[in-house]
Formats: C-alpha cells, structure tokens, sequence
C-alpha cells in the first residue's frame, strides 16, 4: 500500500501518526523497511500515475514499504524533519528515500572536510564556494544553520555547525531524479518517460552478467598497475562474472585516439549492465584523450604547427599580439615561417576545434551522435559530473535518454583521486541496491542520479540487505562475517565497525590472513579510524601489499599521519625499481611531511644494502637521493612565514589554506603555540580549521589539546570556540 504525506509546517506530526495507524489497518502483519520518494506538487500532478507505478515496483521488486510525500512548500527543514520521523518510527521505517522533481538543493557550507577533496576558498560567489549535497537530508547527526536562499533558484544554504557530527555516517541512502526544460522537452515529459522505462527495466529481473571500466587520460598518473588489479578485484565484488560466458572488459584512452565513439558504443550495448568510468571531468564533459601524439615525421610535424595554433589561438583571446607571439615562437624553436603562415585562418580554427571537441563526450554529443545509453548502472569517477543543481550535467544526460540507463553514480563537485572508487559495488548483484553504495562511501559530493533502489537480480540466495540494516544486530553480522564471498565479509565488517562491535586487533588480524583483495582493502578502510598502534602496524604491512590501490592508498596515509616508524616502509617504496606510477607520485608526496634527515638516514641504510640491485648503481643513488632532498621539508619555509609577524594576515590566510594539503607535521608543535598567542580572529579560525585536517597525525593529541584549552577558556570570540569544537571533534571522531 503506498501512503501518501502531505508536508506542511504545522500538524506534520499528526498527519504522520494518521497514515500510520491506516497502515496499521490495512492489515501489515510483518513489520518491513521503508521507502521515502518526496515529490515536488507539480511533478505529482503531471506524473501520478507513473510515480504509482514506480512506487508499486519498489514495493514488489524491493520488498519496501513505499511513502509518497508531497512537498507543499519547498523548504529542506521541513523535508528532513519528515525523513527523520520516518526514519525514527517503530512500524516499517524508511531505509532509503528518492527526491524527484523540483525539490530544493542543499547547498552545504562550512564542511568541505567532508568532501573527499573540495577545498575552495569560501569567499568566492557563493554558489561555486558550496558543495551541492543531499547528505543534508540522509544524514540526521549533521546538524546545520542556515545561511540564506537565492530568489528564483532551488539553492539554499546551510552551514554546518559544531553542534553535530563531524563526520559521515548516512541514515539512510538517497537518489535524485531531477529533469529539466533542458533540450526542448518539458521536465514533465522527461519525468514521465524516465519512470515508465525505469518501472520496465526493475520488473525484468535482470541480472548482472556484463561489465567494463573505463581510464580517461592522466588519471591516477594512468598507472597500468592499478588497472590490472581493478580487474581482479571485480571478481570479488562480483563472483559470478569468473564464468565463461561473462565478461568484464576494459578501454583505455590510449587504446584508440580519440576513444569516444568506442566507449559510446560500449555504454550502448544492451547485454552490458555495469560501468565504471574513470576520468576527469566538469558538469559538461567527460575528458577522455589528450592530443594524439605523433609517431611519424609528417603527423609530427601536425602535432608541431597545431600547437603553435593553440598559442596563438590563446594569445588572441588575451587581447594579447598574435604576429609578435608567432615571431617569438618561430625563433624559440628555430622553425619556417610557413609553420604559422595560416595560424590566424578561420576554417583551421574550425578544424582546430573539431579536433579538440573530439577528444571528450559533450552534452551536445547526446544529441549528436543519437547517443542512447543502455547500460543500467553507470559509475562516473569523475569531477563535477553529477552537478544535479544545474540545468544540465553529465549524469542527467545518461538518465533521461531514452535508452536502458536508469541510474548514475556521480559527484556534484571535484573528487578525489586516489580512492576506493567501487567500494561495495558487488552489493548490487547480491541483495543491496544503489543507494547502499553511496550510503557507505561518505563522501558530501557524491549522488546516486536516478532511482537509488535499482538493483540486479541475485545469483542463488541474495542478502537481504534491507532488513539487516533495518534490525542492526551484531549476531547476524558476525554470522555474515564467515561467509566465504568477500563482498559480504565487506559489509559486516563495516557494519560491526558502526556498532563499534569490532576492535582494530580484529580488523589488524582480517587484513593478515585475508587472500581477498577487497577484503584487506576494507580492514584498511577501517583500522583508519581507530589511530592506535594496530592501524600504525597495518600501515607497515600494506606498504608491500600486492593490491596497488591498497598499497597506494597506505602510503597517502603514511604522509597524513607523519609517525616516524613508517620512514623505513616509505624510503623502500622510494627506492623500489618497480613502484607503481601513481604509487611512485603518492611517495613522492608523503615524504614531503617528513624530516629530511630521517629520511636521507635511512635511505643509505636501505639503498647500500647488498639486496638493492640496479645497473650503474652509483648514478640510481645519487637521483634517489636528490629526489628524496628535494622532496622532503618542501614545505618548512612556507609554514614558517605563517609564524611569521612580518608576513600580511592576507598571505598567512592563503599559506595556511594550503597547510590542508600539506603540513610539516613536527612544526604543529610550533603552530598550535602561535595560535594560542595570535589574536586576529580570521587566522585563528583558519589554523584550527586546518589543524582540523590532521585527523591521523601522531600530533593529533596535542591538537586535541590545545582545542579544549581554547574551548574552555578566556579571550577567544564564539566563533573562534565553534571552529575550536569542529576541530576537537574532528580530531576525535
């Protein structure tokens, strides 16, 4: 039976009580889990009988109990208010819930620690500076103030406060099905025909047999390493795609230049069902290639004169003189005159720039190319991609064609690289939907586009995910626990982690017998959060991991903790003659927190042991070593002009932004005393914001510290106290 809730400021409370006690009427003697679509009234006036259907098919198909709310007024509070009740409600409370249509965006400030890496600074334009986040309503321990609305727009915005949580931990999961007037077809007509393909596709019992992966050009340094284990670990996440007649295939970028008509077509087969694509990206592309590199004299020459283009094509648009630029660059790299002697001509402009428009997938190519994705699931590892606020985006392309694609994961702002991009992926074919994944990932920007239930059929017996959420019993977990399918043993051990039912002993012992890859991936996930000397000892073991992402992803950590003890682990990656590109560039990075002569120290212990074999190993020592010099402490000075009394409050702002990415983690020492001593309340907020990022620094303890001294104590503004209480928390958390 699906309920239908009317919200309203006043009465929300009587009025869910009542649709309650109907349910209660009708008969359900089964408690079941919950689902929420929240539906803007115009679109549930154009699209009720669509919006029945679908809420039909995710009772019968999901086994959810389905509540239609109607948004009357368009505020968020309201909207979270009633979620949490659902939520919070002992008869068949919601897992997971969907907004469709034109329900309002939280535009979330003051958060950007919970974004996997949006840093932008918070002074510009509002709009940019937010992070579009649906955590605002899936998230009930996030507590927020808001901040203001623009007229005409579905923005508005919230800050998160001290008050709540620091941290992610969803309540329940959440998609957006958001058309637009976009194209010349009404946000109705797009509502209604998204719901009717997607109601068709949920009842076909469809199940998970193909999929492919996708790597864009630079991404993650395009490490071959890394895409060789992906393709291993999906056959953990999905077991039964080892079978003959299954596939999980992969392009690369560089297979074929430019790559976009084949990666269409493969998104376009209707026997493929999963994709993960990773690359760069914006709310109105996919970067997919770079420019073709040349392999001949003649296509070399090409390669030469179009670059010379672009210069001058730039030079123009600078308001800058174009015939000075083409001189200067003519006698820099001692070339004819003939080289540009068309550069400024509008038909090679064109040419230019269909060749340029070539390298990546545009939303002009939808239409274009008569692109109609049919891949049900779509994984967009990208920037941007999933701006849902926008009129137009990536996602909403691939959703509201008219193909088979139902669904979109994707990011409403940039993300991070180095991360585990299909962490639980397999839950999908195994009793979980789409939402579960982005439930567990906690990231701010990350969004399931489309239906968030969509799920395959199972291969034998499926969890029952749902339920085992819903009850939350550390018995059934551990029983999960033992299964020998690794994507289960995922999902308990992060459940039993959320119940703190699991220490970091367990979790250290599971990553040491484990021969799953996805398996020790999540034990390292996890021990993360505890910061004690079993996550330092994990660190050891995965820094040798055979699994490039796990071993890649340690040694990231071993930079953002900065303990000494992990210098011998990280001067052996350095040294290796076989580290991953990516792994080899995270190195890099890491060893820049550290001291440059712990680390000089131990790299001749290391390097002149008798083991390390390289030809003109003399020459190999004298480059490691440099890079290792150059690296290290490259930040010292910067933080010292923080310290600096001399040095602007302007520049000390910008220096101590940066700190987020990179600080020295011996001078937090030195920092946390000036902050004691600074009085300027715009820096002192912006060193305990940035002392908010050490969440695995072995200072950790004395920034706690030092955020209870100021919390508690005399002369320091309200505002200076919250940011003190955000950064205890997040320390702590």
């Amino acid at each position: 039976m699906n309920t239908f809730l009317h919200l309203k400021n006043i009465e929300m409370k009587r009025i869910i009580i009542i649709s309650l006690c109907l349910l209660v009427l009708v008969g359900h003697g089964m408690a079941k889990s919950g689902f929420a679509i929240v539906v803007d009234t115009k679109s549930y006036q154009y699209a009720q009988a669509e919006l029945k259907a679908y809420a039909q098919a995710v009772e019968q198909v999901n086994g959810l109990k389905v509540y239609t709310v109607v948004d009357l007024w368009g505020i968020p509070d309201s909207i979270r208010t009633a979620l949490q009740r659902l939520y919070y409600q002992k008869r068949d409370p919601i897992v997971g819930a969907v907004f469709v249509g034109d329900i309002p965006v939280p535009m979330i400030r003051d958060a950007q620690h919970l974004t996997s890496a949006f840093k932008m600074n918070q002074t510009n334009p509002r709009q940019e500076s937010s992070v579009p986040s649906d955590r605002y309503y899936d998230d009930f321990s996030l507590q927020f103030k808001s901040v203001g609305h623009d007229e005409g727009t579905p923005y508005y915005y919230y800050s998160l406060t001290a008050r709540g949580s620091q941290r992610l931990q969803p309540n329940i999961y959440t998609g957006r099905i958001r058309p637009t007037d976009v194209g010349g077809t009404s946000r109705y007509a797009k509502l209604k025909a998204y719901l009717q393909k997607l109601v068709a596709l949920k009842r076909t019992n469809r199940k998970l047999n193909n999929m492919f992966y996708f790597d864009g050009h630079g991404y993650i340094s395009a490490s071959k390493d890394a895409r060789i284990d992906e393709k291993i670990s999906y056959f953990e996440h999905f077991p039964q795609l080892k079978r003959r007649t299954h596939q999980v295939g992969y392009i690369s970028h560089d297979d074929v230049n430019p790559v976009k008509e084949r990666l269409m077509s493969e998104l376009m087969r209707k026997d493929m069902d999963l994709a993960m694509l990773h690359h760069h990206g914006s709310f109105d592309a996919q970067y997919l290639n770079n420019l073709i590199l040349p392999n001949t004299v003649a296509s070399a020459k090409t390669f030469i004169m179009r670059n010379l283009r672009e210069h001058i094509y730039h030079a123009k648009q600078r308001n800058k003189n174009a015939d000075s630029l083409s001189t200067a660059l003519l006698k820099k790299f001692d070339l004819p005159d003939s080289w540009v002697l068309h550069a400024q001509s509008d038909s090679l402009a064109r040419l230019d720039s269909i060749y340029e428009a070539a390298a990546d997938l545009h939303l002009e190519d939808f239409r274009a190319y008569q692109f109609t994705p049919n891949t049900p699931v779509v994984v967009i590892d990208a920037c941007f991609c999933g701006s849902f606020h926008l009129n137009d985006c990536i996602a909403n392309e691939y959703v509201f064609q008219p193909g088979n694609t139902v669904v979109c994961i994707a990011n409403s702002v940039n993300a991070l690289q180095d991360k585990w991009a299909d962490k639980l992926i397999g839950l999908i074919a195994d009793g979980g939907c789409v939402g579960d994944v982005v439930k567990y990932a906690h990231y701010l920007e990350l969004h399931v586009i489309g239906d968030p239930t969509f799920k395959f059929a199972t291969e034998g017996k499926g969890m029952d995910v749902d339920r085992l959420v819903s009850e939350n019993k550390e018995g059934a977990w551990r029983k999960l626990l033992k299964s020998d399918q690794p994507e289960r043993q995922c999902l308990a051990m992060e459940a039993l982690c959320q119940l703190k039912a699991m220490s970091s002993a367990e979790l250290l012992n599971i990553y040491r017998n484990s021969p799953s890859y996805i398996v020790r991936m999540q034990a390292f996930t996890l021990i993360c959060d505890y910061k004690d000397d079993n996550f330092i000892k994990l660190l050891q073991l995965a820094a040798n991991d055979s699994y490039e992402l796990l071993q890649r992803c340690a040694v990231v950590m071993m930079g953002k903790s900065g303990d000494e003890r992990l210098i011998p682990q990280l001067i052996s990656i350095a040294i290796a003659n076989a580290t991953s590109a990516r792994i080899n560039f995270d190195a890099i990075n890491s060893l820049t927190v550290f001291p440059k002569s712990q680390l000089l120290k131990e790299f001749a212990l290391q390097f002149d042991r008798p083991e390390v074999c390289y030809i003109h190993k003399d020459s190999v020592r004298t480059l490691i070593y440099n890079a290792i010099d150059h690296a290290s402490e490259r930040w010292v000075e910067d933080t010292r002009k923080i310290l600096d009394p001399t040095v602007p409050v302007k520049k000390k702002l910008q220096l101590i932004r940066f700190t987020r990415n990179y600080m020295i983690h011996a001078m937090i020492p030195d920092l946390l005393r000036y902050l004691e001593q600074e009085k300027n309340e715009q820096v002192e907020i912006a060193l305990l914001e940035a002392m908010g990022w050490r969440t695995h620094s072995y200072q950790r303890p004395l920034i706690s510290a030092a955020c209870q001294r100021i919390i508690n104590g005399e002369g320091y503004t309200q505002a200076v106290k919250d940011e003190a209480l955000k950064t205890y928390k997040r320390i702590n958390e």
